[in-house]
């Protein structure tokens, strides 16, 4: 089956940076995939460019086998409408309320449901986060985690095939957490494609099907979860100790990998 997104010699440099250095990968319908690297490797790049969020130099991203890039305004659109993007700073509309803000996908994209319907779907979205207590509030009046948790929801609202995630987890309270790992397992159990970027061991090590490693805009190991995880090539396994080390309570495996020594002279 080919994948549902996929990047073909990707480059991309910002601010004189080589962000993206030839990036091949493609990612499974139905799949879990998650992208770990050391900080600033381009793992944000990445998750934005493959999600048509940001152009690159060269080199093309394709959904369902049509270059993003070269499509028309409403073959894009429709594109859009299949897929969902969690913002890591949450990226909400300052000058909306929380309301709006998750109703504004619902109006681009199901103009034709009559607005009582929209609203209702709001109204579900937030109670089912917790946050229908705030619905009327600016993003300016909610905490950080409360922005992560209704960035979260907003990319949920058209019901996407592809939800692409950088960092859902970050700075936000253990009951908070728990309600998302919640959700986005049911998400995978659905068989939703899930592209995520996060340091959250628990998450990685429930969610993952398949592991993508990153090194100075490069992809340095991908493919199948636990293939990955036993590479034996030193940097991919520094990355990997570095990275998964708090999974070890959660797989006793990789544990025993990551304690290891690597065989002299293997790839």
């Amino acid at each position: 089956m080919e994948p549902i997104v996929t990047l073909d010699d990707v480059h991309l440099t910002l601010g004189g940076f080589e962000a993206l250095r030839g990036v091949n990968l493609g990612f499974g319908e139905g799949k879990s995939t998650i992208i770990m690297g050391p900080s600033g490797c381009g793992k944000s790049t990445l998750l934005k460019v493959a999600a048509g969020l940001m152009p690159p130099d060269s080199g093309r991203v394709r959904f369902r086998g049509k270059d993003v890039f070269q499509m028309s305004e409403r073959a894009l659109l429709d594109m859009r409408k299949h897929s969902g993007f969690v913002f890591q700073d949450g990226a909400l509309w300052e000058n909306k309320s929380l309301f709006e803000n998750l109703a504004l996908p619902l109006q681009v994209h199901f103009a034709d449901v009559p607005a009582v319907e929209r609203s209702r779907r709001v109204v579900r979205a937030l109670e089912r986060a917790g946050l229908e207590d705030s619905a009327s509030e600016r993003p300016a009046a909610l905490s950080g985690g409360e922005k992560k948790i209704a960035s979260f929801v907003r990319a949920l609202m058209t019901e996407p095939e592809v939800l692409f995630m950088d960092e859902p987890t970050l700075s936000i309270d253990h009951a908070m957490t728990e309600r998302l790992h919640q959700i986005i397992r049911d998400l995978k159990a659905r068989g939703r494609t899930i592209i995520a970027v996060t340091h959250d061991a628990q998450l990685t090590s429930t969610l993952a099907d398949s592991l993508v490693v990153m090194d100075a805009g490069q992809v340095i190991a991908s493919g199948d979860f636990d293939e990955v995880k036993r590479s034996r090539n030193p940097r991919v396994r520094a990355i990997l100790s570095e990275v998964l080390k708090d999974i070890a309570s959660y797989d006793t495996d990789l544990l025993q990998l990551l304690d290891g020594d690597p065989e002299p002279g293997a790839p």
